[in-house]
């Protein structure tokens, strides 16, 4: 995560109060945002381990319900923000599922998924904002999703994931091939690998250092295929990587960030770029689903949930035991033994 934000509004309960009425008084989103990290930083279940990611998709959340409550072009408030009832913030999970969101010009219906984010935002938004007692905290639950868990995140399917990796290969694209094994073989997360450095490499033992959730920290075990392939890019990336850069993975191309280490950004719309090349269906876009991936070759191949959630990185085991019915390989050989 960057630097902390500024504190000299925020560190005194008298004036955090008074400047949390102001700005929400006159609609200043960059104060309120400000608090709002202040508060997420400080008295945040995660705190400075929050992801840069997360704070992100809080900032995008608050963002919007603050269009929503005060247009930027109106001269009031439809929704005065420090007396947002439960109904008010009904009304605007409503909009966010029939209009969209309200940043954007050609809003589009958000899914379940998204909205329950943007509601998680706004509910530590209003608890910041009663951390400065400024106001009291509205209660409302997000609108359930029908579709399970597993259909909603699924999997890539072996066949898919084979393709993937011919394309790279054929396309010359060590990098990124790098990137696609790292998050669908070791099962780490988007974070972890793009903030992989040197000191986090222990090939000689065919082991990861990895810093995961909330700043857990975890050893990953290496095939000895993947192994190769790192010490064969750590050999390539010498001829790229910017003085004193540390990280595995480097923005490579005419970027500005040419040599230094990728950003999840990046390698986000790079793989969603090799995504529509092959013409892959937009249920296998993204790069949890890569990690979902893993999750199910290793539950496939040990049948152990302890071992799936290890490799993981999950504190609890249920939360590893989706993997389980993400095997729709698995279904299909039932299917097909129904014909034998």
């Amino acid at each position: 995560m960057g630097a902390l934000v500024p504190l000299t509004n925020w560190h005194n309960p008298t004036k955090r109060r008074l400047e949390a009425v102001r700005a929400a008084h006159e609609r200043d989103e960059a104060a309120l945002l400000e608090l709002h990290q202040a508060f997420l930083i400080l008295k945040g279940r995660k705190r400075a381990s929050l992801s840069p990611r997360t704070l992100e998709l809080y900032r995008v959340g608050v963002r919007d319900f603050l269009a929503w409550a005060w247009p930027p072009e109106s001269p009031g408030p439809r929704v005065e923000i420090l007396k947002a009832t439960s109904d008010d913030l009904d009304h605007w999970i409503t909009e966010l599922q029939t209009r969209g969101s309200h940043l954007g010009p050609e809003p589009t219906p958000l899914k379940p998924g998204s909205i329950a984010t943007y509601l998680a935002a706004v509910r530590s938004f209003y608890r910041a904002l009663v951390w400065a007692k400024a106001t009291e905290l509205p209660e409302v639950t997000a609108p359930r999703d029908p579709t399970p868990a597993h259909e909603r995140r699924p999997a890539l399917p072996a066949e898919l994931y084979k393709k993937l990796l011919a394309h790279l290969e054929s396309s010359c694209n060590p990098r990124d091939h790098l990137a696609v094994r790292l998050l669908g073989e070791a099962g780490l997360r988007i974070s972890e690998v793009v903030h992989l450095k040197f000191q986090d490499l222990h090939l000689d033992q065919r082991l990861l250092e990895v810093r995961g959730k909330g700043g857990k920290l975890r050893s990953v075990p290496l095939s000895k295929s993947l192994v190769d392939e790192l010490n064969g890019w750590l050999k390539l990336r010498l001829a790229y990587a910017r003085a004193g850069e540390t990280r595995v993975l480097l923005n490579l191309g005419g970027r500005k960030g040419h040599g230094c280490g990728m950003s999840e950004k990046a390698l986000r719309e790079a793989l969603n770029r090799h995504y529509r090349d092959l013409g892959f269906p937009e249920r296998y876009y993204g790069a949890h689903m890569l990690r979902h991936t893993a999750g199910t070759r290793f539950y496939k191949t040990s049948r152990d949930l302890h071992a799936t959630a290890r490799l993981l990185g999950h504190s609890n085991i249920n939360t590893s035991a989706i993997y389980a019915k993400m095997d729709l390989e698995g279904l299909f050989e039932v299917v097909d033994r129904l014909e034998d």
